[in-house]
């Protein structure tokens, strides 16, 4: 009893701290400010507006050119996000050219920044050597660190390519992480 009424104090006092956000924005004075921020180089604005473009809405139409433009602002910021949706669009060729060079280097961008997905879609594409010199030991350690963030499929993913891949050093993978993991690069 104690914790469905603990449940429902921290609902209530939530809601009632987010009605005042919910009402201060008329209707189209949030995408608006979007679009201010964005436009003055804001890169979690122009990510913002990337999404807003990529999926529209009733107040803005879906455009699949603004929104490329948008993500590739915000990847330049280093923004995270943008750098992974790029990777995906350039890999699919979504809304662009394929190009697995585009797509690997987006990968890159964010997967140095710790993110497990991009760490695992790259891994990938060293494996398979797409945009990329292909290399196992590369595919190893971005795959080693997608697993320990638990990022599906990448743990087995892991083990198959190290029983594929003769006589690794383990002390030499967990350098070779270290060095991928520093400075953070982004697709000019």
């Amino acid at each position: 009893m104690s914790r469905l009424f603990i449940l429902v104090t921290l609902f209530l006092s939530f809601a009632v701290t987010m009605l005042p956000l919910q009402t201060s924005y008329a209707a189209g004075s949030f995408i608006s400010d979007v679009k201010q921020f964005a436009e003055a180089g804001d890169g979690e604005s122009q990510f913002a507006l990337a999404l807003l473009y990529e999926y529209g809405n009733e107040e803005l139409g879906r455009d699949q050119k603004q929104s490329i433009i948008w993500f590739e602002k915000a990847g330049r910021a280093n923004v995270a996000g943008a750098c992974l949706y790029l990777g995906i669009k350039f890999e699919n060729g979504n809304g662009v050219g394929q190009d697995y060079d585009k797509a690997a280097c987006w990968y890159d961008c964010a997967a140095r920044q710790d993110w497990p997905s991009a760490q695992f879609f790259l891994a990938r594409l060293y494996r398979e050597g797409k945009g990329v010199v292909q290399d196992h030991i590369i595919a190893l350690a971005w795959l080693g660190l997608a697993a320990e963030h638990g990022y599906p499929g990448s743990e087995e993913q892991y083990e198959e390519l190290l029983m594929a891949v003769e006589s690794v050093d383990v002390n030499v993978l967990k350098e070779k992480q270290k060095s991928l993991l520093q400075g953070k690069r982004c697709c000019n």
